[in-house]
């Protein structure tokens, strides 16, 4: 039975705090990280210390930024400023 909700009363969303998971792609540790506010997931990888940033773009497509660790290089060649 679904009761009327009084005057001034807000709904409530319910908000689950799912794991999301994925093998760094820089050493294959398995990383885990949690949805924020805006949507993106950040995670550093125990291992290797590469910082992941996963964006959910829509229903069929992830976007996964990869950073090295500090002071280590990329591919470029460059040093990493995170």
């Amino acid at each position: 039975m679904i009761r009327p909700r009084k005057e001034g009363e807000r709904m409530q969303e319910k908000e689950t705090w799912r794991p999301f998971s994925w093998h760094c792609p820089n050493c294959g540790e398995i990383s885990v990280g949690y949805k924020n506010s805006g949507g993106t997931i950040r995670v550093e990888c125990a291992k290797c210390h590469a910082v992941m940033v996963r964006k959910i773009m829509g229903r069929r497509h992830d976007r996964i930024d990869i950073y090295a660790p500090k002071g280590e290089v990329n591919e470029t060649g460059r040093y990493s400023a995170l």
